[in-house]
């Protein structure tokens, strides 16, 4: 299956999260492994490990591997987990139609780079492009689960 190089890298749900309590980010590393986080106001982070591609054009293929969830560390930097529950292992398939291009994440805003999904991935539709080069290092996951 293919991959989108204009997927690979961090996304985050937070420019268009304004006046909510909750968050997004995606993961995607160019060698079709990756990362869905879901984060709110409570402290709560809720983490899937998937593989990536794109079976046809503006169609990205999620394969969840792993689900973890617990709280969400303070520390400044990456997102990452203060405490962990054990990990779910899943065996899900999704497709999500996408498109990347200009988006204005609220009135009177500057437009940015964004990739928008047809339905939520991860309970947000649009996502703002972070960094194009990410490490497997950055997945939350990565001190709680085994190496992949």
């Amino acid at each position: 299956m293919d991959l989108d190089d204009r997927l690979m890298g961090h996304w985050s749900s937070v420019p268009f999260s304004y006046g909510a309590m909750e968050a997004s980010e995606l993961g995607f590393l160019d060698d079709g492994r990756g990362w869905s986080a879901w984060f709110n106001g409570a402290d709560a982070l809720c983490v899937t490990r998937f593989t990536w591609g794109c079976p046809e054009p503006g169609v990205l293929e999620l394969r969840a591997q792993w689900l973890v969830q617990g709280t969400l560390s303070q520390a400044a930097g990456r997102t990452a987990f203060f405490s962990a529950e054990p990990a779910e292992r899943l065996d899900d398939v999704t497709r999500h139609p996408y498109a990347i291009g200009s988006a204005v994440p609220m009135p009177g805003a500057d437009a940015l780079m964004a990739v928008s999904f047809e339905e939520p991935v991860e309970f947000s539709h649009q996502y703002a492009r972070g960094a194009t080069l990410i490490r497997p290092e950055e997945d939350p996951t990565h001190l709680v689960l085994p190496p992949r």
